[in-house]
């Protein structure tokens, strides 16, 4: 009788073809065919380094107002997830899809920036009353008072009437951005 091995050859993960392991975790049969099959991985580690390196340029290009704007975009999200399914601000319009209202400043952020990321000053509302009513402001004040109370609205009007110059930073923004992205993704769970 002759005796058959019950081990197979490995067949190359590249050409195919059997070959004799001359290592345990051999998977190619000569090195032309291991760096064939390296490269896409190699491709795949500089694409990765690539993308790295153009994300940190990119961070190192951004100015004081690319900042700002990130800040705004997450503090905005927050405020419209927060009221969703709420009552626009103004006219009591039920709000139920997040791109189809605004986050509307009582006091506007260009004139007040010290209440830019003020949550009580910024309320969910229609696009309608936001834009084309230049924010229904009457409206507003007795929807800010229903909400929050007269003592919010005294002190929305206090923090306006205060004109001391603030300097914001680049931390502040940064600050502002992780914090309401947070607060998104907590809410969005």
């Amino acid at each position: 009788m002759k005796k058959t091995s019950n081990l197979k050859q490995p067949k190359c993960k590249h050409c195919k073809q059997p070959f004799t392991k001359m290592q345990p975790l051999q998977v190619a049969c000569s090195y032309s065919c291991a760096i064939e099959l390296a490269k896409p991985i190699a491709k795949k580690v500089i694409e990765k380094k690539e993308r790295e390196n153009k994300a940190k340029l990119k961070q190192s290009l951004k100015t004081i107002t690319d900042y700002r704007k990130d800040a705004r975009y997450w503090f905005q999200r927050w405020i419209r997830i927060r009221d969703l399914g709420k009552n626009c601000i103004s006219c009591n319009t039920i709000l139920t899809a997040i791109s189809k209202y605004d986050a509307g400043h009582f006091y506007s952020a260009n004139s007040y920036p010290q209440l830019l990321f003020n949550e009580f000053n910024v309320n969910s509302q229609c696009v309608f009353c936001n834009q084309h009513k230049s924010g229904n402001l009457i409206e507003y004040r007795k929807g800010i008072i229903n909400k929050y109370g007269l003592d919010v609205l005294f002190s929305l009007e206090k923090l306006a009437d205060d004109k001391t110059l603030r300097t914001l930073n680049k931390d502040y923004y940064i600050d502002i951005a992780n914090h309401y992205k947070k607060r998104c993704k907590e809410l969005e769970k």
